[in-house]
């Protein structure tokens, strides 16, 4: 019987220091998930803020070509922040990049008509944009 109670005392151990292993393991976890993906939406943004901004300065040369593809390579991050935010319960960030997109999308129209007013759209998508990440 003392032998039963050995092996019995011996599986709720392991299994007491597996629980705990697996809590402290955890513990951090979680944190830093939400860091992570902090640093993922931050990086979004400046990516899209970086193309539009190099955009501006293509319309600013009169490369209306250059600037419609930065402006089509800004959207690709923009719509990742903006689902984040979306996922995150976010919503009024979430509609300033929608918005930032609407601009985005009229900007690269204008671009592609060689009309320099593309470059009043792009400056309204990064005003957006900087209200978003407020």
């Amino acid at each position: 019987m003392t032998r039963g109670k050995l092996v019995l005392s011996v599986v709720v151990l392991l299994i007491v220091a597996v629980g705990l292993g697996f809590a402290w393991g955890a513990s951090g976890r979680v944190t830093s998930e939400h860091a992570l993906d902090d640093v993922k939406q931050q990086l979004d943004l400046a990516e899209s803020r970086g193309h539009i901004l190099e955009a501006r300065v293509s319309l600013f040369n009169v490369n209306f070509g250059d600037a419609q593809r930065q402006l089509d390579d800004a959207k690709a991050p923009l719509q990742r922040a903006r689902d984040r935010y979306q996922a995150g319960g976010k919503r009024e960030a979430a509609q300033a990049l929608t918005t930032a997109l609407e601009h985005l999308q009229e900007a690269q129209r204008l671009a592609g008509r060689l009309d320099q007013n593309a470059n009043n759209q792009a400056n309204e998508a990064l005003n957006a944009i900087k209200a978003a990440s407020k």
